[in-house]
């Protein structure tokens, strides 16, 4: 059975986009069958991974809201085993027009549960904020994977997202995958003070692994495709792969 897995922090910038990406492809290099779910209008995902706006016929707007479209919003990328359900500014309408219906927090839940057991894992990469379309993917997953870069807001903006998943824990299960550290400056001692103050309060849902600050991962989305296929051997790609035997549990 597939395992559905949200990468979710309210505070923009701190690597969700990346993240998702980079882990998607770094699980299909482990040969597991990978869906990125791009939940965000800005469809950075979708763009990161060399999706052109005019080859999407349906994308993730009409996967949510129409009948039907299931296997046909789903495209493949350049990297095997990974395919994505893309985003386009038809998005940000779809907020909006749930408020109205019933059990809104469900249906993205029910829309991919009729697909979860064709891929081993889908990653649904979510928008920078704490509304209903969050709520959506945190309904829908079975856990959530929480970006925190190396900041003070970024760190700040942690607890409000723990305090998110612990209500909606009260109404399903969803377990907290991992705290993943990004954008670690080895420069500077800054970042690792922020390392140690989530350690200290998250001692046993931190990741081993620490994304740090890389040119690579900025550069690869320009180039329309993920780490992994534009630097298989940099620093981040490995860190990427290091994530990747984590959430499959042959590094922990």
């Amino acid at each position: 059975m597939g395992k559905i897995i949200s990468i979710v922090n309210q505070k923009g910038g701190v690597g969700k986009t990346t993240t998702t990406i980079n882990l998607g492809a770094a699980l299909a290099f482990e040969n597991k069958k990978v869906l990125i779910v791009d939940f965000d209008q800005q469809a950075n995902a979708t763009k990161g991974l060399g999706i052109n706006r005019e080859d999407i016929l349906f994308d993730i707007a009409d996967f949510f809201t129409h009948i039907g479209l299931l296997t046909k919003a789903i495209m493949k990328t350049s990297t095997p085993n990974l395919s994505i359900i893309p985003a386009t500014i038809k998005l940000a309408s779809v907020e909006e027009s749930l408020y109205t219906i019933e059990n809104k927090e469900y249906l993205l839940a029910q829309k991919l549960k009729r697909i979860k057991n064709d891929f081993d894992y889908i990653l649904i990469d979510c928008p920078p904020s704490l509304g209903l379309i969050v709520d959506n993917a945190l309904y829908a997953s079975d856990s959530v994977l929480i970006p925190v870069e190396c900041s003070f807001y970024a760190y700040d903006a942690l607890t409000q997202m723990i305090n998110k998943i612990d209500k909606v824990q009260k109404e399903k299960d969803i377990e907290i995958e991992g705290i993943l550290i990004t954008k670690l400056d080895n420069r500077t001692t800054v970042g690792y003070d922020i390392v140690d103050k989530v350690k200290f309060l998250f001692p046993n849902k931190i990741f081993k692994t620490i994304i740090t600050y890389s040119t690579h991962i900025q550069v690869a989305p320009s180039h329309g495709i993920s780490l992994l296929e534009y630097s298989i051997n940099s620093r981040g790609a490995k860190e990427y792969k290091a994530l990747a035997l984590e959430i499959i549990g042959e590094n922990k």
